[in-house]
């Protein structure tokens, strides 16, 4: 089997490495937050290197991937792709996969992570892997862009907002020839539903659906809807489509039409029913 294992640099690699003045007077300073720093840091080598002890104690391939360099590689090549950090380093690496190569998430830090897409961690990750056959799968939906019928954007397994890249200004754009002026169109798919529209209060789609939740963000009495395509004429004369968080995002100019439909799929291992209803269970 060839593994392409996915990791992240922790904030403290980061900080460390970065040749901003704020950050070097940040960290030299804040002892507290400089601890927690490295403590995640610590604990998220130990979880890579776990991960790798378990991969070579069972003869597998591996690639290891910075998730920074994603895109020079083609992970539809490798027989699995393991992530190792959060839900994020999860969603980044699903955009590069377009075949039917599984994927699996390993939370680096679960203390400071929820990790809804992520199966296990160091503590059962060599048990989950020398059983890994037997593991459950579900085939999630994720959703296409295409501007003006132009296909574009990766798949998006989480969430997409469209929105003026100015967090203070309006978004104005056109929905089934009503307009609309307010700080955006989210659109959500079932897994990520859980997500950003949860929290702006939209109760969860089944997991297993094929539609999509969109709500108009900062309108009044704004409903949910429930669709499997959607339409949008931007009106908005420099919008910004925000996918699956702030590492990926596509410009779409006034006049231009964004459609959003069901995508191609992607199978996760592990049980992610039993994840969701976890997560869900604190609001009960």
């Amino acid at each position: 089997m060839t593994v392409a294992l996915i990791y992240k640099k922790s904030a403290w690699e980061l900080f460390s490495e970065s040749s901003d003045k704020n950050v070097s007077s940040f960290i030299s300073q804040d002892n507290q937050q400089r601890e927690a720093f490295k403590e995640s840091h610590t604990i998220q080598k130990k979880t890579i290197d776990c991960v790798e002890k378990t991969l070579t104690d069972h003869n597998t391939s591996i690639k290891k991937i910075y998730r920074s360099s994603l895109s020079d590689h083609d992970l539809n090549n490798f027989d699995l792709v393991i992530t190792v950090g959060g839900d994020g380093t999860f969603l980044e690496s699903t955009h590069y996969v377009t075949g039917n190569t599984p994927i699996v998430g390993v939370n680096s830090d679960p203390s400071r992570s929820v990790g809804f897409f992520c199966a296990c961690n160091t503590e059962n990750f060599a048990d989950f892997y020398s059983n890994i056959s037997e593991q459950p799968k579900i085939s999630l939906s994720r959703l296409s862009l295409s501007i003006n019928g132009k296909s574009t954007g990766p798949p998006i397994l989480n969430d997409i907002l469209f929105a003026n890249p100015n967090p203070a200004a309006t978004t104005r754009y056109k929905l089934n020839d009503e307009s609309y002026r307010n700080s955006g169109l989210l659109a959500s798919t079932a897994a990520g539903s859980t997500a950003w529209t949860f929290q702006e209060g939209v109760e969860p789609l089944p997991l297993g659906s094929q539609e999509f939740q969109f709500i108009h963000r900062g309108t009044r009495n704004s409903q949910v809807n429930v669709a499997s395509k959607l339409e949008i004429h931007s009106l908005t004369r420099k919008g910004t489509i925000f996918i699956d968080g702030d590492h990926c995002s596509i410009p779409l100019y006034i006049g231009q039409k964004l459609k959003i439909t069901s995508g191609i799929p992607i199978i996760v291992i592990g049980d992610i029913n039993k994840k969701r209803a976890e997560f869900l269970s604190q609001y009960d």
